[in-house]
């Protein structure tokens, strides 16, 4: 894999890498929603699938993928929703991830959180995930997971750089993240604004579909 550089993309993929990991769907930062504020999300996994059971109305499945502990458990259910539609589905997916993602990065349910407030490898400096993305200027944000060709690009990190952009998958992860690391940006240093100003996001039919 080459050697990163200031415009080299940012390839993650697990929650648990420590540089990239709050990147992920995965990566266990609790967050609210203006619009329902008594629901506490533990990962943008669970508001992803949690929107994917409301949008088709499976209220059980809603509610059993709010109270899982851990996202695989999560990723599960979502895959037993009731009355599922793909085409449905793809049409949503994209404004119900960006959202999730734009709260994930601005209205953690507590910022005394150890998973939103990160301290850097080998320094004393503590930021929050949504410095951490603003922190990524213009790079590209690439999920590069080898078993997911849609919202990741379907090659590892060590692939990536070196099979061709036209053999890599939609990485519509890797975009929701830009679209809201511009958001953030646009918003500057007001956090909030940005969480009240995606309350259409879920109206929209989610652009770039494949």
């Amino acid at each position: 894999m080459p050697a990163a550089s200031s415009s080299s993309p940012v390839y993650f993929w697990r929650d648990t890498e420590p540089s990239t990991g709050y990147l992920s769907q995965w990566y266990p930062c609790a967050f609210t929603d203006d619009a329902n504020p008594s629901i506490i999300y533990r990962s943008a996994e669970h508001y992803m699938m949690y929107h994917k059971a409301q949008l088709f109305a499976d209220h059980a499945v809603a509610a059993e993928i709010l109270a899982a502990p851990h996202p695989r458990t999560v990723k599960a259910l979502g895959r037993k929703v009731a009355g599922f539609s793909d085409a449905v589905w793809k049409a949503h997916r994209e404004a119900i991830v960006r959202r999730g993602n734009l709260l994930k990065f601005t209205r953690p349910a507590d910022v005394r959180d150890g998973r939103w407030l990160v301290k850097l490898h080998g320094t004393e400096e503590e930021v929050s995930i949504r410095e951490l993305l603003l922190r990524t200027g213009e790079r590209e944000l690439v999920e590069a997971s080898p078993m997911d060709r849609i919202w990741g690009i379907g090659f590892g990190a060590a692939k990536a750089g070196v099979v061709g952009r036209e053999k890599w998958g939609l990485n519509l992860l890797g975009k929701a993240l830009m679209d809201v690391r511009e958001q953030l940006r646009r918003d500057g240093e007001s956090g909030g604004k940005g969480a009240k100003e995606a309350e259409n996001a879920k109206q929209e039919d989610g652009a770039d579909q494949k």
